[in-house]
């Protein structure tokens, strides 16, 4: 059984650990490709937000992100994502969508801006928790039977 945690420092080069760690799961666990791609689309923009926002690029402080799976296999359950972080307090299931402006030509466009909106298209679920000090957000995906 491939281990249900992974741990990041906040850097950026750390991403890198998510794909091949989403790519074990997903073949312990049957994940059909679309169902993975929404994962680490998730994955990354909730790991890469809690690094550049939260600890605003300060590097040795752990992110942690855990691995369930609620119900059985041969039936519809779903994997949950536990994002751990002791970053200030951030809510992204209730932060306000910012409208990015639209750019007057292709040299106006900016990165950026978006996570929180993919989050919440591509998650099946998300929730959030402020604990003693942590952030706690659960990103949910449903898989069929």
């Amino acid at each position: 059984m491939h281990a249900p945690r992974l741990t990041l420092q906040s850097r950026l080069d750390d991403l890198a650990l998510v794909r091949p760690w989403v790519a074990a799961l997903a073949a312990e666990h049957a994940i059909p490709e679309d169902t993975q791609f929404a994962i680490h689309l998730c994955l990354e923009e909730a790991l890469s937000n809690v690094i550049r926002h939260g600890y605003r690029g300060e590097p040795n402080h752990a992110v942690t992100v855990d691995c369930t799976v609620s119900g059985a296999p041969d039936q519809a359950h779903e994997l949950a994502f536990v994002v751990e972080d002791q970053a200030p307090p951030f809510d992204p299931t209730t932060s306000p969508l910012e409208e990015p402006a639209v750019p007057a030509s292709i040299d106006d466009l900016r990165p950026g801006g978006r996570g929180i909106r993919l989050l919440r298209g591509f998650a099946g679920s998300l929730a959030y928790q402020r604990l003693e000090g942590s952030n706690r957000l659960t990103i949910g995906f449903a898989m069929p039977g």
